[in-house]
This record gives structure tokens, sequence and C-alpha cells, in this order.
């Protein structure tokens, strides 16, 4: 019988248990290992104990805290993962060192990496013993490399003969290993460490940052042959910080992860080793004696090593620093559940027979073989995300990718690099796809497959589709905006190399400007593409004159909408933003500015936390890596600040002593477009981190005031007051009776008591209160104003007639008033000391006051009356009815009922009849074959024409039958029973021009011709005529109903060259039958206005077609 208690198949294959069985062996050394376990299963097996769950655990907890505890109570062992990257600048000799570290000989001659290269189950590190190991290749070898004596030094290695031999198969392993697990009868001694080996090249960084982890060893390698030159040390800050952006810190040992300093070319040095051992000491001393990750770094003593002679001391000594980290580090030995080995052990044979991805439902097909090890569904969802966050395989639970999961992440790094790779790695017959990538970005989708059928990628190919989601996921290749047909080509923002020239050719004058600014000296270029690569989806890239898109390495140009340009740019450790209005920035729209940067904020931040989801687990530390500044024009450059500085009413400059108004860059910040009810819906996570960075100002205080109950205030303020809260509150609420005064004196004395009163405090005091958060979205919410107020009006400052009328409508409300409006709480105590019994006084001396204001408008007066629930008295106000806002807000607001609704044709009739649409316009109307097609080409006509158009459309949709749709879009102002407004028209010539009366006679009885006649006498006189031809007329019969070959008959003559002529034959016609004698005398009895032939022309010039009026 087959002892194994206490040993792990893996162990046994170390002690050479397995030798002759090479397939044993080799699968249990490439495969085995990394589940690195100490089983302890069940309550009985652990009395006395106390089972700690911390890390990875605690995040996935939030998750499924219950079943993950389930989970580990059924039994558990420790996991033992680690990774050492290898990292630095390229040519330092990274991959020369990796292959001594696995046991190879070093390469002769420089060999550059193809972005990531893996050396997985080659070393590994004796648990018991703290020692490095070597594990030996494949099949080639039935037992590994370890040392004689575990008291002697590392070097000193040799091989350990087997000393027995046993048969078993792979089937049997998976069995066995089953069973130790339920048992709990093993425990691992040995561990591999995986060694990943990272190309150097800026072209790779994206790349990289997806496989790093904070639970890996990092060790940055650069050339200690001669000094650290500037461009050394910023190589080595910029890898620094690139990984202390991507690896979250520890909470239980902030000093990790772990950066080594390791300096190569040792055998370089002609004078004393050691004396520039110490000199390279020093200046990593200098590089880093301000830096905020200082404590990471293990620079002291520095390792030195020639990379080429694997019996150098120092790399023993690399490897002992290695061990000692991988084993200190808190997340060493953590408790992972045993049902999860089966499955793995299982996707482990998988990966040995050379599958790269399963589908979820041959998941689930092999983990229904385990039996009473079998996870259920949430448990399998628990598996992947765990798996995923130990990367040791990819799962993403999105739509396209959620049905399949790599189970060799070596294959997605193939993936990656048969694109995102140098010049020297493509095959001569593919060099010009590399250089249309570097020129534009451009990758046709038949070359991304040429690519892939070259023989080390061709299994990509057999998941073409499922790889390029999974690429376009990642950011690596994307779509443009508004690519909705599936164009033949992507974009890879990481290959460009084609730079801006006029970069630093900012508009100035009509923008305003946003940086996102990096604690490392350089954007990080992972960031970098990403950013580039969700820009340039968000938003449509603009295109040059000669037709290029206007996409470089380090800028972008993108259109928002008509009125409105950004762009982006590259200057050092700034990506700034540049957001432009076709004629002058302060024609900016707020609301624009504000979403735009909210949608940036969001992205970067989520581009940022998304190296955490791919291969990280949780229990970090997290500070992004960028700050939000404005940009101000300051003398003939921008010059930068805080973005919470936008409080203020103005910045002043510190290095160029110059003041500069904040009022146009704080759009970048606007108020929130009102959400329907005020109330956030379902999916709304609240407040974005560049608000809760914020300051409250006094009338966000104020408003809060107003949204909650003075015993919230209460609970809040016993939260957030740090001295003697409840004497204060006390002393508020005894001086002041009403509740808005209590709760804005109580939020105004904790914000004066602290330097941080910050929207994060506020929202984590109404969190322990138990107040919804969302109360915050609704006090940054700008209010709805009626749009019948004209923008020019709302623009302009208040006149002192209507601040009388105000006077005699705010009583009570005159301190909300005055905060709402701007004004601080130290002048309102003020204004209310100077009229303590003239509450009217008060209110006087508020409004005279902001009146005084330069941004004293109409606009934010109305804005303030809605808040305080007074929109009545906005009536009393002298304003004229905004007729095109209204008209586009009942078109969009009744849209979907008009796309869906409406069959149009008798609608497009009464329209012609009363010439506000051509019969060009019908044509462009009914061009296309779908009813929706045809609403939607309507629909665009009326939010170009307005009236008098719309009001006919209305009108039309009346006599129709479609009554309530026609009420629900008419306006306020708008009187469905007159007769339609005079259009708008700069010509001037609106006399009657009578060579042209028959065109309008003709076309106002359209509707009457379309749907009295028959057709047939009427063509065959105008065919005789030579008015038609008989092509012509076999035209109209192809026409199903009697009123369609009508209109197509009227199409016609409208749009002949010859319509006098036609016009005089059509009446002719008619008037030879009795039945249309009558019609004929109504047509030429019309009568034509000046005003029939304003509109007229109106609509025909909206069309480009010439009337010859």
């Amino acid at each position: 019988m087959l002892q194994l208690r206490g040993e792990t198949p893996y162990d046994l294959a170390a002690k050479g248990f397995y030798a002759g069985n090479e397939e044993v062996v080799d699968y249990l050394q490439n495969f085995m290992p990394k589940e690195g376990q100490q089983v302890t299963l069940g309550t009985s097996q652990q009395t006395g104990a106390t089972l700690v769950v911390r890390g990875l655990q605690d995040d996935l907890k939030k998750l499924s805290d219950k079943q993950f505890d389930n989970l580990l109570k059924t039994g558990s062992y420790k996991c033992y993962w680690n990774r050492v990257f290898l990292t630095g600048k390229f040519a330092v000799g990274k991959t020369t060192l990796a292959k001594i570290l696995v046991g190879d000989e070093a390469p002769i001659e420089r060999e550059s990496t193809d972005g990531i290269w893996i050396y997985l189950g080659r070393a590994g590190m004796n648990i018991k013993e703290r020692i490095w190991i070597f594990l030996e290749k494949g099949k080639k070898t039935t037992s590994i490399k370890t040392p004689v004596d575990s008291s002697t030094n590392m070097e000193e290695t040799s091989r350990k003969d087997s000393p027995k031999t046993i048969e078993i198969s792979n089937d049997d392993i998976i069995k066995l290993v089953r069973s130790a697990c339920m048992k709990g009868n093993y425990e691992m001694t040995i561990v591999p460490i995986d060694l990943w080996d990272f190309g150097g090249q800026k072209i790779y960084h994206l790349t990289h940052q997806l496989f790093i982890s904070s639970r890996g060893t990092f060790v940055l390698i650069f050339n200690g042959g001669e000094r650290i030159h500037e461009e050394d040390g910023a190589y080595l800050v910029h890898w620094v910080n690139s990984v202390l952006t991507y690896c979250k810190t520890l909470k239980e040992n902030e000093e990790f992860p772990k950066i080594l300093f390791v300096a190569t070319h040792k055998d370089k040095v002609e004078g004393d080793i050691e004396k520039q051992r110490h000199s390279l000491e020093n200046s990593i001393e200098i590089l880093f004696q301000n830096h905020g990750g200082k404590k990471h770094l293990k620079y002291r003593p520095l390792i030195f090593v020639d990379a080429r002679n694997k019996d150098d001391k120092d790399i023993d000594v690399l490897k002992k620093q290695l061990v000692e980290v991988a084993l200190d580090h808190p997340r060493c030995g953590e408790l992972m559940p045993t049902k999860f080995v089966p499955l793995e052990l299982q996707l482990a044979k998988k990966g040995e027979d050379k599958q790269k991805i399963v589908t979820i439902d041959e998941l689930k097909r092999m983990n229904n073989q385990n039996e009473i090890m079998a996870l259920d569904n949430d448990e399998l969802k628990l598996f992947l995300k765990v798996n995923h966050a130990l990367g040791k395989l990819i799962f993403f639970d999105e739509a396209g990718l959620r049905d399949k999961v790599i189970i060799d992440p070596v294959f997605l790094i193939d993936v990656l690099r048969s694109i995102v790779t140098e010049e020297q790695f493509w095959p001569h017959h593919l060099l010009q796809i590399f250089k249309a990538l570097k020129e534009s970005g451009k990758l046709l989708k038949k070359d991304l497959y040429e690519i892939w059928k070259q023989e080390c990628f061709q299994m990509i190919l057999e998941h073409k589709e499922y790889m390029v989601e999974m690429l376009v996921h990642l950011d690596i290749i994307c779509r443009q905006k508004d690519d909705t047909n599936g164009s033949d080509y992507f974009l890879i923002p990481c290959m460009i190399s084609t730079k801006r020239e006029d970069n630093l050719r900012m508009p100035f004058d009509r923008s305003i400007h946003l940086a996102y600014t990096f604690k490392d000296e350089v954007v990080p270029p992972a960031v970098l593409y990403r950013f580039v690569a969700t820009f340039i989806t968000i938003w449509k890239l603009q295109v040059s004159q000669n037709s290029s898109l206007l996409l470089f390495t380090d800028s972008a140009d993108v259109s928002i909408d008509e009125e409105h340009d950004m762009r982006f740019d590259i200057q050092r450790n700034k990506l700034i933003i540049t957001l432009s209005h076709k004629k002058i920035k302060t024609s900016i729209v707020s609301t624009i500015a504000s979403t735009a940067q909210e949608c940036l904020t969001h992205a970067i931040t989520q581009i940022s936390k998304f190296y955490f989801s791919v291969t990280e687990d949780s229990d970090c530390t997290l500070d992004l890596p960028f700050a939000t500044q404005v940009g101000i024009v300051c003398g003939t450059d921008l010059c930068f600040f805080d973005h919470t500085f936008l409080s203020k009413d103005e910045w002043i400059c510190p290095d160029h002593n110059r003041r500069h108004q904040t009022d146009i860059v704080s759009r970048w910040f606007a108020e929130k477009v009102p959400a329907r009810g005020d109330r956030c819906n379902a999916l709304c996570p609240g407040l974005d981190i560049a608000w809760l960075d914020r300051q409250l100002d006094d009338k966000h205080l104020g408003r809060l005031a107003v949204e909650l109950t003075k015993v919230q205030i209460k609970g809040m303020y016993m939260h957030l007051k740090e001295r003697k809260p409840d004497q204060t509150w006390q002393k508020i609420e005894s001086n002041k009776t009403d509740e808005f005064d209590i709760n804005i004196n109580a939020l105004y004395d904790w914000k004066k008591s602290t330097q941080h009163a910050t929207f994060n405090n506020i929202q984590e005091s109404m969190k322990k209160k138990d107040i919804d958060i969302h109360k915050l979205c609704q006090i940054l919410r700008d209010v709805q104003i009626n749009k019948e107020l004209p923008t020019a009006k709302l623009n302009l400052k208040p006149s002192r007639s209507d601040m009388k009328i105000l006077l005699n409508h705010i009583g009570k409300e005159t301190f909300q008033l005055g905060i709402e409006l701007g004004l601080s709480v130290v002048e309102m105590h003020q204004i209310q000391s100077n009229h303590v019994t003239n509450l009217r006084g008060q209110t006087e001396d508020v409004l005279c006051k902001w009146r005084k204001q330069h941004h004293a408008t109409y606009e934010t007066l109305v804005k303030t009356l809605y808040r305080l629930d007074l929109a009545g008295v906005v009536e009393s106000l002298t304003y004229e009815v905004g007729v095109k806002e209204q008209i586009e807000d009942r078109i969009v607001d009744y849209q979907d009922e008009i796309m869906e609704e409406l069959v149009i044709s008798d609608i497009l009739d009464d329209m012609m009849t009363h010439l506000v649409i051509s019969v060009d316009d019908r044509r462009r109307i009914e061009q296309h074959a779908g009813q929706d097609d045809q609403n939607k080409a309507l629909v665009d006509l009326l939010m170009n024409r307005r009236e008098p158009t719309y009001t006919v459309f209305v009108k039309a949709l009346q006599k129709i039958g479609y009554q309530d749709l026609a009420t629900n879009l008419k306006y306020e102002s708008q009187d469905l029973s007159s007769s339609s407004r005079s259009p708008p028209t700069e010509n001037k010539r609106l006399s009657v021009v009578t060579n042209q009366h028959y065109k309008v006679r003709l076309q106002k009885n359209y509707s009457l011709i379309v749907s009295g006649i028959k057709h047939d006498d009427i063509v065959d006189h105008l065919i005789t005529s030579d008015v038609l031809s008989v092509d012509e007329r076999q035209k109209i019969e192809a026409c199903k109903s009697q009123k369609e070959k009508n209109r197509e008959l009227m199409d016609m003559l409208l749009h002949s060259n010859i319509c006098k002529n036609a016009y005089t034959e059509l009446l002719k016609s008619l008037g030879e039958d009795p039945t249309y004698r009558d019609l004929a005398g109504h047509i030429d009895n019309t009568e034509v206005t000046s005003e029939d032939m304003a509109t007229f022309q109106y609509c025909y010039k909206s069309t480009g077609y010439d009337t010859g009026i």
C-alpha cells in the first residue's frame, strides 16, 4: 500500500519516487506545484485552531461572504503562489540573468525579449529549508536539482538519484491527489517560482501591466558597469513608479511589494568593484531620497552580478533574497479552498495536452467528474474569479467573453506579441502591415488574420473572434466611435509612432483646459495607450484635410458636437485635455464640459483600477497615480492648479503672480444635468472621485441643509465634529428656531473647524447614520428651468425693476436665497445683524449685494428661485418664449412615439399643401425603404426647419387622427387654431412674382389633387402634350394605390423643368372632364399671398433648389 501521509505527489517526484515514469514526473513538476498546498479539512481537523482569512478572501467576501467561508470550512490549503518579475531598460541583461536563475547556460550573444518571456516550473524554493532550487525541463529528466546538504550554500547543487520508482497514470495521480485533499494528508515543501522576463522597450509596457501583481517580487535590473546617467535614472524611477502604480500596497505590511535592485555588467568594471557598488548605492539613494515608495526598495547592500557567470556569488545572494522576500510576503501561505484543487488539476492536465482555452460548458463537465468535490454554479464562478486574480487563468465576466476561459496565460501573451512587438520580430512578408501600424495605427481585419496564419500563432485562429473581443476589452485594439457597421479595420494606439507636428498650437482664445498630472515623470505608457483607446471610442475622431485620422502617438482630436471639439496632448507627466468652441470659449456649454470631464476622469480612474482587477486580489491600499488639475492661460503658456481651488472666484499663479478669474474654466465641474424625478437611477454609483475630493462651499452646505432633516444633520454633526459636538449643537439649537437655520449653521460650524471639509467626509458620515448618499447627487444637480427663456436674456444682469418685484415674494427664505445666490454664511450673518427686524430689508440687501457680482445673471436668479420652490415668482418676470428650444425639446421628448406610431404619407400631403416642404424634401424622406427611417428623416427636417414647418406638422397630426401626440407636441405659446407663421427668411424679395404663381397654386392644392382624381385620362393628355413621357407613365403605373399614383404624378409635375406648361395642360385636362371642372377652377383661382411666396421660397432654398424667385 502506498503511504503518502505528509507528502504531496510533487514532493515524491522531487525525491524520485516516480522515477522511470517521465510523463508523471513532467506533469507533477510543471503543474502540481502551482497549488502550493497544506490541506486542512473540516472542523474536526481544526480543533483549537482559529481560521484566519485575509487578503484575497477579504475581497471575495464582499461578493459572497458566506459562500467563501463555507468553502474554507470544507477544507483549506496554504497557497504559496509566487512570481518573480525581471524588469528594467532594454539591453541590461534581464534575459541572461533569467536563464542563469533557471539553471540554463547564458546566451553567447545578446537576445532581445519579444514582449514577455516566461519560465514556468523551471525554478522553485524549498519552504522548510528556505533555499532556491532548480527544476528540470519537461520529460528529459526524472528528478530535480536540489542541494546535497541543506546546510550547505545554495551554489553547491548536484543531482539526487531516485531512491525507488513506481508506475502510476496521470488519471490515477488526479484521483490520488483528490483523495489526499479529502483526507487532508499532505504538506507541501517544494513550491515553483515562475520567472517573467519583461521586454524593456516602451512598446511592451501596455502588455506588461496586465500580468504584474503585488504577490510577486520585482527585480529592477540596470547596467552597473558605469555610473547611473540621467536617462538611466529616469528609467529606474519610471519602473519603480510603474510597479507601485499597478500594484497595491499591502495593508498589513506597507513595504510590500518589494523591489530588489540588481546591477549587471560587473565584469565590465575596470577599477575596484566594491567602490563601484557603493557609488551605485549612493546614486540610488539620492535618486529616491524623497520618493514616497522608498520603503518598497531594497538596494543596500546592492546585488552586483556578472549575469554571464553562473558561479558569481552575488547570484547566490540574489537567489537567497528572492526566497526570503517570497516567504516573508504577507500573502505567503494564504488559505484557499481545497475544493478548488481537483478542478485546478484537471485544467492543468488540459494545459499539458496543449489546450489553451476551454468553454464554460466544458469546464462544467470537468467539474461534474469530481463528485462530492464538485463545485456548484456559484462556487464555480468564485473559482474563476479567484484563479483569475491569482493569474492562473484568464476569465472576464463580460458579454462576448464569458463563455470561454483562457487556461494558459502564456497563450494571451502570444496573442499580444503577435501584434504588439518590435520590427525585428516581424517576418519580412508582413513588414508593410507593420509600417502602416506605425504610421496610422490602422490594422485591417484581414491583415490581423494574416498575422495569425504564421505557424507560431496558428492556434489563435481557432478562437479568432473570441480573441478579437478580448483584445478590444483590453484596449489593445479598438474600434472608432459610431463604428456601428463594423469597419474592416481596427486602431492600435500603442503601435503608432507618428507625432503631432503642431503639438503646442492650442486655440487658447476659444478653449478651456484640464490636465491629469501623474506622479511619475512621464504618463505611464499603459495608462496612456488605454486612455487613447477609450478617448476615441467615446467620441468620434476628426479627419484631416488629406483624409487622415487625427490620431498620433502623443495626441488625438475628436468631435463632440457641431460646436465643440476636444483633443488631448502629452507634455511630460501631464495628459492635457483641451475643449474648444468653434467661436469663443465663453460659448462653451457647461454641461458639455462637465460631462466630458466626468467621462475622462471616470475612464482614467477605471483604467488605473483595471490592472488590479486583472491580476490582483484585495486587502491593499490604492492611491490613484494622478492629480486632476485645471489649466489656465497665463501669458503665452498654460499654468495649472488643483481642481479643488475652483471654489474660489480667482486664482493667483504663483509662478507669474498673475490673477485669473475661474468662472469659465470652472465649467469643467459644472453642476449635473437634472435627472428625471430628481432621483438617481438604479445604476448610479454616487459621486465620482473628482467630486469626493473637493471641499464643500457654503452653497453646497445650504442645499444639504434643505435636503436633510434636523435629526439627520445632528447625527452627522456628532460624527463629524471633533471637539465638544454636544455643547456646540446645544448652543446652535438655542440660538435658532428655524430648521434650515439650525442645519446650515451646524454644517458651517463643522466646516470652519476642519481643514478637510470634503464631500468624502460628508458621505462617510451619511453612511454611518444610514442616510441615502444619493442626496449628494441631488444637491449637485442643476435645476430644470423653463425652456421658454431665451439664452440671450438669461445671460443679462437682472434689471432693478425685477429686483423690486422679488422683494415681495421671498419672505423667510432670505437666508437660503443668499446662500444659493453665492453669498457666504458670514455675509448672511452680517446682513441679518444689519436688519434684525426688517426681513424685507434683508432680502433687499441680499439682492443688491448679489447684483453687484460679475456672475449675476437672470439664469442664476431663475435657478435659485426654482431651488427655493419659488418658480411661480418667475412668471412675474418679463421673458419671451424660447420657441426654438421648446420645439427641439418636444421633438426629443416624443421622438419614440413619432418614430413608432406615425404613417406619414398623409402628413406629408398636408405639409406639401401648406408649402412647408418641397417636392425634393419629400423625395429625400421617402427614399428610405423603412417607415422608421422615413420618420427619422422627417424628424431631422423638423429639427432643422422649426417654424412654420413644425406648426403645420402638429396641425396635420390633429387632422389625421393623432390628437394625443399633437397635444403633447404643442408648446406653450403655440396656437394650433391660427394660421402658420411666416418663416424665418433673410430674403427680402417677397413680392409676388407672377411666373411662379402656378407652382404655388399647384402645391397649395396638393392634398385635393392626390386624394380626388383618377390619373389615367389626365396622364394620357399630358403625354399627348409632351409634358410626360411613356416611361414616366410606366413609373406612375408601378405604384400600388391610386393615391400613390397621384403623388407620383404630382412629383413629376412639380419637379418638371417645364412646370408652367405642365400646370396649363393639367388644368386643361381637368377642365375637359366634368367631374374635375370645379377642381380646375379652384386651382386656377387659388389666392397666392406674399406670405405664401415667402414660405415657398424659404422651403425650396432650404433644400438647395432654385425657385427662380
